[in-house]
């Protein structure tokens, strides 16, 4: 998001001349008694890049000057200037304005401001010149001097000082301004709600930009790519369609740029069918900048599998990624686990020499800690030079659910050490990693010190990682007490779930009851509470409210969220559902679920079919324990990659525990790392042993 600057929107140079045209024929720039020289003995040479700048006539000096302001050096506009002082010459006030602005521009201001002091005249744009440079730099105290001791203004002046106060983050000044103008133009308009929504006051921008509509100001271009970010802030679809209806009544043209913004709402306010269309009509679709708003999108809308489709197809149509399609798509590859495409983007980085700074490398840490490659994640962490806040707490958020919670500590440690502001995601970040690795009285203490010592008030995934940590270790007491007597905000359904959970690991019924009736209660729709507490049951021998509860879950029509696993393979995703033969290599994969099948049974594998809540016979039951998801892609990842490689697959839904035993005993047999991400954590089977120490 940019802030437009007043003056940036007048076409007028640099400040308000329009009319000024210099050339060969106009030496009345300068005073009226400057005598011009000779070409032959006058001759200045000016360095410019690496030809020289040849001033032949005091008169060309001006015009060069006036170019400079795209061209030339600073030095160079001295140069210029210092000739004409030595040929004796007085140039008029266009000049030393324009000078002013040159060196205003660059920071100079204590030369701008000398200037300005010995000028014998001034006129409004003098002044305007001069309060423009402090406002740019936020030097508002010498802004409003100047600006004040003006006795003549222009509205670019008011515009320039409401800009300046939007700029240093004061929006009440520059309203208060913008309330005393006694005239104000569009840009004045444009310059105030483009200064509320830089400073995230988008509803006060809305207000404004519908005070413009009422009092019948015509809204141009700018007016709509400023204010279509506070309707994306929003996420208000219907004020998107308003500000949508009022481009087309005032016949603005819909070029790639207000297109890409209009797309860019659209996404955030979840309508992207609308996006799509605009995306497919915008006349820039062969320009970078045009893309990456329809992948944000797709990606904030957790449409993963589409936005990776879309990047495919910008690739095909030749257009190249940059740096901002980068961090659009990789949260997508993260999602999906499709660590092979996550490879090639980084790889795609080096071949562009696109830098990886804190932000791509923040993005790139969490893509590989994501897919279970922490090693990588950990190169890529020691590779960025400048590391902010959150790449730090990328790094320990990887570490924490990839299961290396001492390393996580370790990295928390330095974090502190080094003197870096820790916030709440760095604490979520270590919390988590006691919780997946069970470190109880760490946890504990890193949660106290949040409070007590940094000062920071927990929020509900703090209080999430407690629960978790206090379940696994078997305190269901401890946990229930927190929930209910020492929470400062309300549960949430993941926290009755954390809880719910722990007591199925356990097998404690009384307080699993206890929670799952709150889960319902908050959640009736949800079907892991009904699930969850079946299995309670049966694992108590408590058949008849096992019973009772799956029942209760019919009636209701609440059904069970499909499970669905992901591997990638090739840069293509593959998605399996429970018994799914709709795979081109489905005879393949079900013959290799078959050998699987008999090896690990000759080991004393026998498939728990008291998973199966359906009442059918043995048999079917173990053939739907074997349809798994999660099984099929394992299969299908034996017979498509080669030996030795990891297996990596995205589970939707928590991993049931037969299938848990199976992945142990395959990752042994097949000498085979397996690293599954479920809806609860990560799983690192190696040689018959899993990562979460059977906690999940």
């Amino acid at each position: 998001m940019v802030l437009i600057s007043s003056n940036l929107l007048n076409v007028r140079h640099p400040i308000a001349y329009s009319s000024v045209r210099v050339s060969n024929e106009c030496p009345t720039i300068f005073s009226s008694n400057f005598q011009l020289p000779t070409a032959k003995n006058n001759v200045s040479p000016i360095t410019h890049s690496a030809t020289p700048l040849v001033v032949e006539e005091p008169h060309q000096a001006i015009s060069f000057l006036l170019d400079r302001s795209k061209r030339y050096t600073l030095e160079e506009s001295k140069q210029l200037h210092s000739y004409i002082v030595k040929l004796g010459s007085s140039p008029n006030i266009y000049f030393i304005n324009t000078l002013i602005h040159l060196y205003a521009v660059d920071g100079h201001l204590v030369d701008a401001r000398k200037l300005f002091d010995k000028m014998s005249h001034r006129d409004v744009v003098s002044w305007t010149t001069l309060v423009d440079g402090y406002a740019k730099f936020g030097k508002m105290g010498d802004a409003k001097d100047l600006f004040d001791s003006m006795l003549e203004r222009n509205v670019v002046s008011w515009n320039v000082m409401i800009s300046g106060y939007g700029k240093c983050g004061d929006v009440e000044a520059a309203r208060q301004l913008f309330d005393q103008m006694p005239e104000r133009d569009i840009v004045s308009w444009n310059t105030l709600i483009s200064s509320y929504v830089w400073n995230g006051f988008s509803e006060e921008a809305f207000e404004m930009f519908r005070d413009a509509i009422i009092e019948n100001v015509l809204p141009n271009k700018v007016t709509f790519l400023s204010i279509l970010p506070a309707v994306a802030d929003l996420g208000c679809a219907f004020r998107g369609g308003y500000v949508h209806t009022l481009i087309f009544k005032t016949g603005i043209d819909v070029d790639g740029v207000l297109c890409s913004a209009l797309v860019d709402m659209y996404c955030k306010c979840d309508c992207l069918e609308m996006a799509f269309q605009l995306f497919a009509s915008n006349p820039a679709r062969r320009n970078v900048a045009s893309w990456n708003p329809m992948l944000a999108g797709l990606v904030r809308c957790n449409s993963f599998e589409k936005a990776l489709d879309l990047f495919r197809t910008m690739q095909l149509q030749n257009v190249e990624p940059d740096y901002v399609t980068m961090i659009a798509i990789l949260p997508a590859i993260a999602n999906l686990g499709a660590v092979g495409i996550g490879k090639w983007v980084h790889s795609y980085t080096q071949r562009k020499k696109i830098r990886v700074n804190a932000t791509l490398g923040s993005a790139l840490v969490d893509m590989y800690s994501k897919c279970g490659c922490i090693e990588l994640s950990l190169q890529v962490f020691t590779m960025v030079e400048h590391k902010t806040i959150e790449l730090w707490n990328a790094m320990v958020a990887g570490l924490a659910i990839n299961g290396q919670g001492k390393d996580a500590i370790e990295l928390f440690y330095q974090m502190c050490v080094a003197n870096l502001e820790i916030d709440d995601r760095s604490f979520a970040a270590v919390l988590n990693a006691c919780s997946h690795s069970g470190l109880v009285d760490d946890g504990l203490e890193f949660f106290a010190a949040m409070k007590d010592v940094y000062k920071i008030s927990p929020k509900i995934q703090h209080y999430g990682c407690i629960v978790d940590l206090l379940g696994r270790a078997g305190k269901l007491e401890e946990a229930k007490d927190l929930i209910c007597n020492n929470m400062l905000i309300k549960p949430d359904t993941v926290i009755w779930k954390s809880l719910l959970g722990a007591c199925k690991i356990h097998g404690n019924v009384k307080i699993g009851e206890f929670a799952a009736s709150h889960l319902i209660e908050l959640d009736p729709s949800d079907s892991s509470s009904y699930v969850l507490m079946s299995s309670i049951y049966d694992a108590a021998g408590q058949l008849n409210d096992a019973i009772m509860m799956r029942k209760m879950m019919n009636e209701a029509g609440i059904r069970k969220e499909p499970g669905f696993s992901l591997i990638e393979s090739g840069g293509v995703v593959h998605k399996f559902f429970v018994a799914d033969k709709s795979h081109p290599r489905s005879e393949e994969i079900y013959t290799m679920l078959d050998e699987m099948g008999s090896k690990l049974k000759s080991i004393g594998y026998v498939p728990n079919t008291k998973l199966v809540l359906f009442d059918i016979d043995e048999v079917e039951k173990e053939a739907a324990i074997y349809n798994h998801s999660e099984k099929l892609a394992i299969a299908f990842g034996l017979i498509d990659s080669v030996n030795g490689a990891p297996l990596h697959i995205v589970k939707n839904i928590r991993m049931c525990s037969d299938c848990h035993d199976f992945m142990k005993l395959v990752s042994d047999i097949y000498n085979r790392e397996i690293v599954i991400r479920d809806q609860r954590r990560f799983h690192h089977f190696r040689s018959g042993k899993c990562s979460c120490m059977d906690y999940w």
